[in-house]
Order: C-alpha cells, then structure tokens, then sequence
C-alpha cells in the first residue's frame, strides 16, 4: 500500500514474510520508495527499509533492506540484507516474477496481451467513459 502509481515516485510499506525450511521465519515491516516503471510493471527500482524479527538461531530484532530492479512482465531481481545480532547477518539474492507487476500493474505489452483494468492509464490509452 503507498502513494499513487501515477506519481514518478511512489512510497509506502509492505510486510513480508520469509520462512526459511526447518529453521524458522523472518518477519519485516518495510517502508518502500519505488520508481514510476517499477510500480506499472515496466523497467523501474525499488528500495525497502525497515525493521525485522528473527525467530529462530538467537532471535531478535534487526534491520533488513533491499534494492529491486524491475523489468517489463513482472520479471524482479532483488539483492536484500539483513542484521541481526554481531554474528548474525544474511545475504540474499532473488530473481523471480511478481505475479501484481504481471497482472494488475502491468501497463507494458498492451498490444500483446491486453490489461482491461490497470492500475494507471498511459496518457496513449483511451479513457473509458
């Protein structure tokens, strides 16, 4: 949830939530910048900061961020870091599809694979009445 996806830059928050198998989760409540294109599904950056909660190995709290780059289809690679104690830092890096920037907020491809309801018309888009 943030500001406007009309906007050249949009800001706001999200909560994630990453369970790594048999050793436990970490939670994250992050506020997030993200540039026009990334917010509409097409080239763009975003970067998250916040505080997090580790459950397990010592546990608790510490700081996690990470820098997104966007490509057009929903195509996102993610470099993120997290502290947690001295001793206790993680790495990680993602390269995936977010299903949102595919399918809502997809503003690219129009001619390829239509979007009826997206989050922001192009100024080229027709208005529906």
């Amino acid at each position: 949830m943030g500001s406007s996806p009309a906007d050249a830059w949009s800001f706001g928050g999200l909560f994630r939530v990453q369970t790594h198998l048999q050793e436990g989760t970490t939670l994250a409540l992050l506020g997030r910048g993200a540039s026009h294109g990334f917010v509409n599904g097409g080239w763009g950056v975003a970067l998250d900061l916040g505080p997090a909660r580790r459950t397990y190995w010592q546990g608790g709290w510490g700081l996690a961020a990470a820098a997104s780059v966007g490509a057009p289809w929903g195509v996102v690679a993610e470099l993120g870091y997290g502290r947690y104690h001295a001793q206790e830092q993680a790495l990680s890096v993602v390269l995936g599809v977010d299903l949102a920037r595919l399918t809502i907020y997809r503003t690219t491809g129009g001619s390829w694979w239509p979007n009826p309801f997206p989050a922001v018309r192009e100024a080229s888009s027709p208005r529906e009445p």
